[in-house]
């Protein structure tokens, strides 16, 4: 009898066992669970408050070249050229030279000039969806400071990258140093980022003058002064934007990556 017939299937169940875990632990290494709470929207005038959120798990980082290089490999539908104008505008990733190719340019960058549209498909594919409004702005409030001085200090950097982002220099995903309590990096930054319901009900009725930013400012912290600029820089998005300083994160419902866990 060959002893090799009986080793054979051995290593399969090795080799079966060896991916689940891989598979699991990537599962565990990309996504985090942002646990349920409620934070203080800046939204003038907003009923309900604080705004209650239920738990979800969310990218560590923003969508990477790279990732979104393989998406384009699978989904031949979303490479440029390829996408009809009502689901992106004509600077739909404009820096890329070659999608079909293997090599990324930047590959640990995160993925910009990507629409609402393209997000939220890339998110579909890997089984999640984009983070709600709300969510992405709970999951940013989650920061702890030593000191009030430290606080102070962030602020001030805050503020300071705001007004001078320059999109020309973008780091890799992770590079920052801010990251949330749950292990969410970058939310600060580095890019802007989509959300699922980016236009509020009652963006409407906002404009980018002085006094609604000052209304937005009823926090008084560094929280309140990031989050004023990102309700009015989105006022500004069409679903088909393509700008080079917004990418994107995914989330997912606790029940979808609880029963992927489960399933390995």
């Amino acid at each position: 009898m060959n002893i090799l017939t009986n080793i054979a299937p051995v290593k399969i169940t090795l080799t079966i066992l060896t991916v689940m875990m891989l598979s699991l632990s990537s599962v565990a290494d990309a996504q985090v669970l942002v646990s349920s709470g409620s934070f203080h929207s800046v939204m003038p005038e907003v009923k309900g408050e604080p705004v209650e959120v239920d738990s979800f798990y969310l990218d560590k980082t923003a969508v990477t070249n790279k990732q979104y290089s393989k998406f384009l490999q699978d989904h031949e539908n979303w490479q440029p050229g390829n996408v009809p104008s009502i689901f992106a505008y004509k600077g739909y990733l404009k820096s890329w030279e070659n999608t079909n190719s293997d090599e990324v340019v930047n590959p640990d960058q995160p993925v910009t000039n990507v629409s609402w549209y393209a997000a939220n498909a890339y998110c579909q594919s890997v089984g999640g969806r984009l983070p709600t409004l709300n969510e992405w702005e709970y999951s940013a409030q989650l920061m702890d400071f030593d000191s009030l001085d430290e606080a102070r200090e962030f602020a001030n950097s805050l503020m300071s990258w705001y007004s001078t982002f320059d999109n020309e220099n973008i780091g890799a995903v992770g590079s920052t140093g801010i990251e949330n309590r749950h292990g969410v990096k970058d939310q600060f930054g580095l890019i802007m980022e989509w959300v699922e319901d980016f236009k509020p009900v009652i963006a409407n009725d906002l404009s980018l003058d002085c006094g609604t930013v000052g209304r937005m400012q009823k926090l008084g912290n560094a929280y309140s002064y990031a989050a004023s600029i990102r309700y009015i820089t989105r006022m500004s998005f069409s679903p088909k934007s393509t700008n080079s300083t917004v990418g994107f994160r995914c989330a997912y419902d606790v029940e979808t990556i609880e029963d992927q866990k489960a399933s390995l």
